[in-house]
């Protein structure tokens, strides 16, 4: 697991605040049914929405938790960390789908601008039982929509079967398993849609669920769509997650204008594409972004 050492120098994530012991997804969807925070539900449907604001001590902005069915989950993140976060990632048997959009992104679409506009892409994944890894948010604004689903919803009822995600349903023992695939306008409707829904009458829960089955009709079709054997997932071993923390140690403290992605995945024993991807990930930043935020730290 990356970075364990500093864990007791952060605070949580929502798996931290809201999941108990066993800091999964499924467990703090069950925590906060027991809170006394903002909800709504819908018996009928089966659909329940909670949101919760980050205390003032640590930043602005809130999570906004969606339950669409048992092993169909959505978390709506809108923040602004004030200190730094970080929380593990336990193997619980459900791909994972996050869409990252602070940084240069804008949930607006341009007018005239073709389907190639935004250069914006979304990371699916799955770890396989038993391989947890950390994840590690720095001091500023985080935008993102993450999805959660059981494999056997996406197979069954959304048809999710090509052989490019074949490892993503079924990773491999002590491997992870994660593509990163670019979006288009249609994603960006969706999820402007999702964020400007307020959830201040009975309606928007239906319309929050239509938009996020919506959002995984598309992804599952991206990914389907270019099912080609050179697109199959990148897959990362335990050893390999530990080794992007080196990455960020690296980055974090040499500002030389000769350290470069390639340069960084020669020193590291990995490939850029395999760098670029699994740092994403596990921090929510590109390299550059990353890399930029210390460098102006240090400016100022």
């Amino acid at each position: 697991m990356a970075g364990a050492g500093r864990r007791t120098e952060t605070k949580g994530l929502f798996r931290a605040r809201f999941g108990g012991v066993e800091e999964t997804v499924s467990a703090v969807f069950r925590h906060l049914a027991g809170t006394d925070l903002p909800r709504q539900v819908d018996d009928r449907l089966r659909l329940s929405q909670t949101r919760a604001d980050l205390p003032e001590d640590e930043g602005e902005g809130f999570w906004r938790f969606l339950s669409l069915a048992e092993g169909l989950y959505a978390i709506l993140t809108d923040c602004r960390y004030a200190t730094a976060r970080a929380e593990r990632v336990v193997a619980e048997g459900m791909v994972e789908f996050h869409f990252l959009l602070e940084g240069p992104v804008e949930l607006t679409l341009p007018k005239g601008a073709d389907t190639n506009a935004a250069d914006v892409s979304f990371i699916a994944c799955q770890q396989a039982q038993g391989l947890d890894y950390e994840v590690v948010c720095q001091p500023g604004t985080y935008r993102m929509v993450s999805l959660y689903v059981r494999p056997d919803i996406l197979e069954n009822s959304f048809g999710m079967d090509s052989r490019a995600t074949r490892q993503l349903l079924h990773p491999e023992p002590g491997t992870m398993a994660m593509r990163e695939q670019k979006i288009d306008l249609d994603f960006l409707r969706v999820l402007r849609e999702l964020f400007g829904l307020e959830f201040a009458g009975p309606r928007d829960l239906p319309l929050a669920a239509a938009r996020i089955t919506e959002l995984l009709v598309l992804s599952v079709d991206a990914l389907d769509r270019r099912g080609r054997a050179e697109e199959e997932s990148v897959v990362f071993t335990a050893r390999e997650l530990a080794m992007f923390d080196r990455a960020r140690q690296i980055l974090s403290t040499d500002f030389s204008e000769s350290l470069t992605i390639p340069g960084l995945a020669r020193t590291l024993g990995t490939n850029a594409t395999k760098l670029k991807s699994g740092f994403r990930l596990l921090y929510g930043a590109t390299i550059f972004n990353y890399r930029n935020r210390y460098r102006m730290d240090r400016a100022m």
